[in-house]
This record gives C-alpha cells, structure tokens and sequence, in this order.
C-alpha cells in the first residue's frame, strides 16, 4: 500500500510537468475553440451494494475536470435495496439511503481536486413490496422474496469455511470521507478521445458503528469520452484499479484487488437534455460467501456469472440554466442479483461555476 501511495504522487507531478498546451498548435488560440471531446457525463453512482459500502467502490465519470478557478459543488441521493438469501447460508437483506455532499476545485488549467463526503441510513426500509411487484411485472426473478418478512434489516450468514459473518449496523450517521485529485491528461481532438487520470483515497473518517474498515484504501482509474462524428452523441469508458487496505470487514473475507471497467452513451436531444446510460463490471468483492455452482444441499437460484459485480444505470441529465445539473435515474443489477444491490434511484442537483 505504501509503494502505491507513493507512485500515485509522482505520476501526477509527471503529467503536469508537461505544457498545458503541449497537445494544441499555437495557432488554435486565434480559432474558434472546439466543441469538447464530452458532455454532462455518465451518472455518478459507486456500487451501494450493503456489503460493498464498508470500503472503497470506482464510479465512471466525464474526463471534464474543472476550469482554473472554477469549479463544481452538489449533492447526490441514492436509495438502493439490497437483498440475497441462500438456504442454511445467509441472508442479506437491507435498505441504504445515501446523500453525498461534494465539491471540486479547479486549481491549475487541467487539475481538480474533489471531495466526497457521504451521509448514510441503512435498515430495514419500505422498497421490498414496490420491488416484488416490480419484478413480477417484467418476469424478473424475485429471488425468494415472498418467503422472508418485508422491510427487516438482517445482514449475517456463514462462510464456506464455516466462519460466521454479521454486519449489525443499522442507523445513520456519516460515512468516510474521499478525496479525489485527477488530471486532463488528453483534451482529445477528431482522432483520439478526452482522457483523464483519478486517484481516489478513502480516509476512515466515518463512524464505526457502520463497521467500515480502518486504513486508506486507494483507486486509480482512466475515463475517456469521444464524440461520434457530426452525431449528437458521446461515448464514455472507464478502467480502474482499487487496492483495499483490509481484506476482513465484520467477519467477511474480501478481496484485497479489485478492477472495473464501465461503457456508456449519451445522447445530447436538446441543448438542455441528454438521455445517459452507462454499464459496469466490478471484480467479485467477497471472495469466501458465494460459490458457483451452489454447493450439495444448498437451495439457491444464482444467475451469477462468476460473481462479478455488475449494474446498468440510466436516467436522464438536463441544464435548465447555464452552470445548474439536474440529474434523476434508475440503478439495476444485470448479471448477479445476489452480489449486488437489487434496484435503486437517483438524483443530483449541482452547480457548476
């Protein structure tokens, strides 16, 4: 961790040792300034999956970073149920609502630094009746859902080893606090694409009755826009890389490395409204609870393609005055309904100056 924490420092000091304007002949500064390589960007939501908030989760983001002196301050609503249950096994069964206060600063012309600070209530909730009959609408599996009781918090099971898990903390309070420093590395142009470099750190701040893990787990991730042609649409990705500071949390053994990639589309109908959508992979987070195929004896319904972590979000994105972001979307899992959140909403307001 400490050998990470070091290069990350160097790698930014490298990129902005470069001219700002290495990558623009000097004769663009009497041409109309080009259109961006990006939009208003994918929604901004981490994995709220109950047994993932305990440590650090990459979310895809534009390569924009905020003008020298400029910046960006908001809040973000997510309210997300999660819920698993395998016979003589476990259950997770939970409901989390988050509100992330953040603000990010332009210092140089193509640095920014953000802070994250969210504020949490997980228990028992009141979505699994909505989610029952939302899924027998569309033929969704529910999982077994009508055999547990509505709206309960419980987050406990045993491992394959045998050892026994419990994560009691239901309540409220705030969570940890992260910071994120990144940099423009690539404005793009007609051939290559926007790209930005994101360090992210989580600094145990929050409180321990929630039961985060204690050190500074740390994400390196890529975002890339491009425009397609004359289109009114953009094209985003994300590649990042998280190394957690602990691989036990509550009793549960986790996975210390982790990856992601995510894709997304927006599509820009007016000058005022984007329709956005965007997929993640995550690689597993809990390395010893699930098991595929599900061991002798075990009734349990697992969709699951090796337990990766997997989420479709979609939604829409408006400006309804220079600088104010309106953001409303939905959250669904697409591979593995047991090792993530079950369905979700979102929404933002922000303002960009």
């Amino acid at each position: 961790m400490s050998r990470l924490l070091a290069v990350l420092p160097v790698a930014l000091a490298l990129v902005l040792a470069a001219p700002a304007a290495a990558d623009e002949p000097a004769a663009a500064a009497e041409a109309p300034a080009p259109r961006p390589q990006w939009g208003r960007g994918p929604l901004e939501v981490r994995d709220p999956f109950i047994l993932s908030l305990s440590r650090l989760s990459p979310w895809a983001r534009s390569p924009a970073v905020a003008p020298h002196l400029g910046g960006e301050v908001g809040v973000r609503g997510v309210w997300t149920n999660s819920y698993a249950f395998a016979d003589n096994r476990y259950v997770l069964d939970a409901e989390v609502r988050q509100l992330w206060a953040y603000a990010r600063v332009g210092g140089w012309d193509r640095v920014e630094l953000g802070l994250h600070l969210p504020y949490e209530w997980r228990g028992g909730g009141v979505m699994d009746g909505f989610i029952e009959g939302f899924h027998d609408a569309f033929g969704l599996p529910d999982m077994d859902r009508d055999r547990r009781p509505r709206d309960r918090f419980l987050v406990r099971g045993v491992e394959r080893d045998g050892s026994v898990f419990s994560l009691d903390h239901p309540g409220y309070g705030f969570s940890d606090l992260i910071v994120e420093p990144r940099v423009l590395l690539h404005r793009g142009d007609d051939l290559l694409p926007a790209a930005s470099l994101t360090v992210r750190l989580r600094l145990p701040t929050g409180r321990r009755k929630f039961q985060l893990s204690d050190g500074v787990d740390a994400s390196l991730a890529l975002d890339l826009s491009k425009r397609l042609g004359a289109l009114p649409l953009v094209a985003y990705a994300t590649l990042a890389y998280t190394y957690h500071a602990h691989a036990h949390v509550g009793g549960l053994t986790l996975a210390r490395h982790r990856f992601m990639a995510a894709l997304g589309l927006e599509w820009e109908i007016t000058p005022v409204v984007s329709f956005v959508v965007h997929a993640w992979l995550e690689t597993p987070n809990v390395r010893g609870l699930y098991s595929d195929p599900p061991p002798p004896g075990v009734g349990r319904a697992d969709l699951s393609f090796g337990n990766y972590v997997s989420y479709v979000a979609v939604g829409f994105k408006a400006e309804p005055v220079p600088g104010l972001i309106v953001d409303l979307g939905i959250l669904e899992n697409i591979l593995d309904p047991e090792t993530t959140a079950d369905f979700g909403v979102l929404a933002s307001v922000a303002y960009r100056f």
